[in-house]
């Protein structure tokens, strides 16, 4: 059965991880099997050790004054939130303020190393109807491939070679899990960084969410690997979730869990160590960027369900706006973004607005595109496979001036797949300046194929062709990114909203027009 979607697998991200977490990119969401279409205050239940005040900081011990802040949080460092009479929060950034400062080896940013392909499995003897229906789902994602990848070459792989080596490996017997390790890899062995292959769990869980049915326990974080210390910095904190009333914000990094790394020697996330039963306590020690001593907290680990939520901010001072895109998983997303534009221009429209795409690794077309026809109206360009053009284009909605309002991207390494097309598409038509530093280079739009065994596999199924290139320049975002205008080295766990380098240089852009 199949789908469409963009979406990304991170090339530094050990084969591990890629098969536990959820992919992210540019994507149509599956259909059928016959054929492939588009598609606070301090809460019981958390202790804080006690630690030297920062300079800066305020005292540990001190009450919040909940008319400026939902959570006491002074205790990691910082400022607290505030906000304006329509309840719209303020962002902590303040034009004029100081900015982080990137160090050496994040300005000359090196190029990753990927991590080899693991080890085949060793055969397990595993009862005949186990093996048969195995052998049916590699059929069935090997023809997928064969039949519908965008590269006819296959990126200099033997497919037909390919598909004999693993069907001979799953003829002496695999275990359920060793078979999902060894469908991934075969996909892996494309070399796209792109497509992929889900097990039942990942592709059950990734629905979910994409409904903005999120329900699992645990402390109601996002969270990406920083492979360079071995930490995973937060990339998003859910509403009313043990995390936020402990005071935990995006950008803020998780050094140990338990007292052990949070990123494995292979690189993976050990997002096992945060989640849990429920009721259960996790130890986490977490440190605040620009705060040299990290805190322990014990948080007692909840349900956390429902949808993500968008975080949206006013820059003290200005009108500028500010709206923080996680990814385009979630069907609720444009609702909420919708809802942020209308919440900014409550009492006077907003004369321009950041939109940040920094940790954005992309999505479903039905989150990107609505969110995109917020700021861009009409055909922007055209999805090509190998016989076939899709248009993209949108039907614009103006939300509070939203279709004519001066807009900046902000852009990182980690924005992929439809995070990329949505931002280039802004620059292209003229309606965004980009900061930051280059994307990926993930821009394929993947095909989704359901088997019966509940899995999925995503398959790179079409480039995508600038609205104004010749049809020769097809892919040409996969070859260059998306280049910023105004190249800001970042990484997201050197820096709290309060110090933003790249956001000073996208308010500073907004000011000056």
């Amino acid at each position: 059965m199949s789908t469409t979607r963009l979406k990304t697998f991170a090339p530094r991200l050990a084969l591990a991880a890629l098969l536990l977490a959820g992919i992210a990119c540019q994507t149509v969401l599956p259909s059928t099997a016959n054929g492939p279409e588009p598609r606070g205050t301090r809460e019981p239940g958390v202790t804080i050790a006690p630690v030297p005040t920062e300079a800066g900081g305020s005292d540990p011990t001190a009450e919040a004054d909940p008319t400026t802040s939902p959570v006491s949080d002074s205790f990691l460092g910082g400022p607290e939130f505030s906000y304006n009479d329509d309840g719209v929060r303020y962002c902590l950034y303040e034009p004029g303020a100081a900015v982080a400062q990137m160090p050496d080896d994040v300005v000359n940013l090196p190029e990753p190393t990927p991590y080899p392909l693991p080890d085949l499995p060793a055969n397990t003897a595993v009862d005949a109807a186990t093996t048969e229906q195995q052998l049916q789902v590699f059929q069935e994602l090997w023809e997928a491939v064969r039949d519908n990848y965008v590269y006819t070459d296959y990126n200099g792989v033997d497919w037909d070679a390919t598909g004999e080596k693993y069907r001979a490996l799953i003829e002496g017997g695999l275990a359920p899990e060793d078979f999902s390790m060894s469908m991934a890899r075969m996909i892996y062995e494309l070399g796209d960084e792109h497509s992929g292959y889900q097990d039942p769990e990942t592709v059950a869980e990734e629905d979910a969410r994409l409904a903005g049915n999120n329900d699992y326990v645990g402390i109601g974080v996002l969270v990406q690997a920083v492979l360079e210390t071995r930490s995973g910095v937060i990339s998003h904190v859910f509403d009313g979730s043990p995390a936020l009333e402990a005071g935990l914000r995006s950008h803020d990094v998780i050094v140990a869990v338990g007292g052990e790394p949070v990123v494995d020697e292979e690189g993976m996330l050990r997002t096992d160590k945060i989640r849990g039963p429920e009721g259960t306590d996790v130890n986490i020690t977490v440190q605040r960027p620009g705060f040299d001593t990290p805190v322990d907290l014990t948080i007692t680990r909840r349900r956390i369900t429902g949808a993500a939520t968008i975080d949206y901010c006013i820059v003290p001072g200005t009108r500028i706006g500010y709206i923080y895109l996680p990814s385009f998983d979630d069907e609720t997303f444009p609702r909420q973004v919708r809802d942020a534009l209308e919440a900014m221009s409550a009492s006077e429209r907003l004369e321009g607005l950041v939109i940040d795409n920094r940790m954005n690794g992309g999505g479903s077309s039905s989150v990107a595109h609505p969110i995109l026809s917020y700021f861009v109206d009409g055909e922007q360009g055209a999805f090509i496979s190998r016989n076939e053009s899709d248009p993209l284009d949108l039907n614009g909605r103006d939300i509070e001036g939203s279709l004519s309002l001066p807009l900046v991207v902000m852009v990182d390494n980690d924005t992929a797949s439809y995070g990329e097309i949505f931002s280039g598409v802004l620059k292209n038509a003229g309606r965004a300046v980009i900061v930051g530093r280059n994307t990926l280079g993930n821009v394929e739009r993947l095909w989704g194929f359901n088997f019966d065994d509940g899995s999925r596999a995503w398959i790179a199924s079409e480039t995508f062709l600038p609205a104004g290139a010749s049809r020769d320049q097809a892919g040409v975002w996969e070859e260059t990114g998306i280049v910023p205008d105004y190249s800001v080295p970042t990484r997201w766990d050197l820096f709290s909203e309060a110090n933003d380098p790249a956001l000073a240089q996208a308010v500073e852009v907004l000011l000056q027009q």
